[in-house]
């Protein structure tokens, strides 16, 4: 077996006990957290430093229908209120991508109106509802590019495009609705998992190469970056590779949508949580679970609010990630 299959081999079999699983993530019970605010450190020891700690906001998987869907509307609404209310504000809010469920334009200048009242500065990631309906010419003009990187207060942060699919359409003939609607599909079988691919894998192997392996790293991505469950595509393909280029690096915290509920793991370095949702919440699959992550009480259906929420984080000067979950229950703002 080579050397690079090994690795390969390593990272993804890599599977903590319970026990040392709950010891390095101070787990909170949230197993018993139906609203509110429940924080979940998921940190390791490190020598990895960050500047000075600051704060940042989550959202992911809005899903936004325009006006045919009253309740996404409610939803952002109360989003954007409370995230108004923060003090001191967050220092950006980054968005993990879904936020419309069709991919129109249309579809997006709803969305940018839900959101245009928030005070703090947003940084956006794509998702597969918000590029296969026109690949991503409607997502680019509203929100930007997708593969990016900056620098903040001593941490290297990324933003990764994940929901990249094999070509499934042109051999068909299949119109870009129909594209929109299988690829949208949780469990179609047609498109395949999700991949990173070859061109952004290169882009990050030059961007981490300028990082010190002392600096902590935060990613943002759409689908969680390692294998979850993939028969509802929690998954992406050539996760391993990005896990293979992040070797050695004292502190990696990547941050996920798509799933739609609360789920942590660890492998290697490398810590994932992912973010709640504001459209709706998934159930957990039957298997594929990692061993020791939380797992959210089943939403109530006669709650509108139920299994749903977004997160304020706190970075530490380890460069860790306190992830502040607000799973909203049905009081008032």
């Amino acid at each position: 077996m080579n050397e690079k299959q090994d690795a390969l081999d390593r990272l993804m079999t890599a599977e903590l006990s319970r026990r040392n699983f709950m010891k390095m993530s101070a787990l909170a019970g949230i197993a018993a957290s139906v609203g509110g605010v429940v924080t979940l450190d998921f940190l390791s020891p490190s020598n990895a430093r960050a500047a000075k700690p600051f704060n940042f906001a989550l959202m992911a998987d809005h899903h936004t229908m325009g006006p045919k869907n009253n309740y996404m509307k409610l939803r952002c609404e109360r989003a954007v209120q409370e995230m108004n209310k923060l003090n001191p504000q967050p220092d950006f809010i980054m968005s993990l991508g879904d936020h419309v469920h069709d991919g129109s334009d249309e579809q997006m200048k709803f969305f940018d109106e839900l959101f245009a009242p928030l005070k703090t500065k947003v940084k956006y990631i794509t998702g597969e509802h918000d590029w296969y309906l026109d690949m991503g010419d409607s997502y680019q003009k509203h929100f930007g590019k997708t593969t990016y990187s900056w620098d903040q207060n001593g941490v290297h942060f990324i933003a990764l495009n994940t929901v990249h699919l094999r070509d499934f359409w042109t051999a068909r003939g299949l119109s870009a609705e129909e594209r929109m609607g299988i690829a949208g599909t949780l469990n179609h079988p047609l498109p395949g998992p999700f991949h990173v691919g070859e061109k952004q894998l290169g882009w990050l192997r030059d961007d981490l190469a300028k990082v010190k392996k002392s600096t902590p790293i935060i990613i943002f991505s759409h689908s969680p970056l390692y294998y979850y469950y993939k028969a509802w595509n929690f998954w992406t393909e050539d996760a391993p590779e990005v896990h293979l280029l992040l070797e050695g690096y004292e502190q990696v915290q990547v941050i996920h949508g798509h799933v739609h509920h609360i789920v942590k793991n660890r492998i290697g370095n490398i810590n994932f949580d992912s973010s709640l949702s504001l459209g709706w919440p998934h159930p957990y699959p039957t298997s594929g679970l990692p061993a020791g992550s939380p797992q959210m009480p089943r939403a109530n259906p006669a709650n509108i609010y139920g299994g749903l929420g977004w997160e304020t984080n706190r970075v530490g000067e380890d460069g860790g990630v306190d992830m502040n979950y607000r799973e909203w229950s049905r009081e008032k703002v």
